[in-house]
């Protein structure tokens, strides 16, 4: 009896620990797959366009734009504005397509390990969302 006892004890322990093992992996996981490794900055256009290029200086720059890329998001700054107007604020884009815009934004990704750029996605010839995605440097 006392053994079965020690013995459900010991099993209760053992799945908890595995569990917060599992969690942790899970959070890991997340992080490195969907986090942004930055700090939201207030945006600043000349900053942003100075930095057009975050891998002009070093091959390892850091998250050089992800703060205010994450300022633009939580803002809305750009919604609704038209491709004109967004170039006016970001600059050229990095790459651009009919629906959508690109600029690099740095190292922001995968515990700062990979690259980011902020995706300016246009309905109607308008802005309608922003999010920050994995690319290319």
């Amino acid at each position: 009896m006392l053994f079965r006892s020690i013995f459900k004890i010991f099993l209760s322990l053992v799945a908890l620990i595995i569990f917060i093992i599992l969690l942790f992996i899970a959070s890991m996981t997340w992080a490195y797959y969907f986090e942004v490794s930055a700090v939201r900055e207030r945006f600043n256009s000349a900053a942003w366009i100075k930095q057009e290029n975050p891998y002009s200086e070093s091959f390892d720059p850091g998250c050089v734009r992800g703060g205010m890329a994450l300022d633009l998001i939580k803002t809305d700054l750009i919604i609704n504005h038209n491709a004109e107007q967004v170039v006016a604020l970001l600059g050229k884009p990095k790459a651009s397509e009919k629906s959508d815009f690109s600029y690099a934004l740095g190292q922001c990704s995968g515990f700062g390990w990979l690259n980011s750029i902020l995706v300016v996605k246009f309905e109607n010839d308008l802005v309608t969302q922003l999010s920050i995605e994995r690319g290319a440097p």
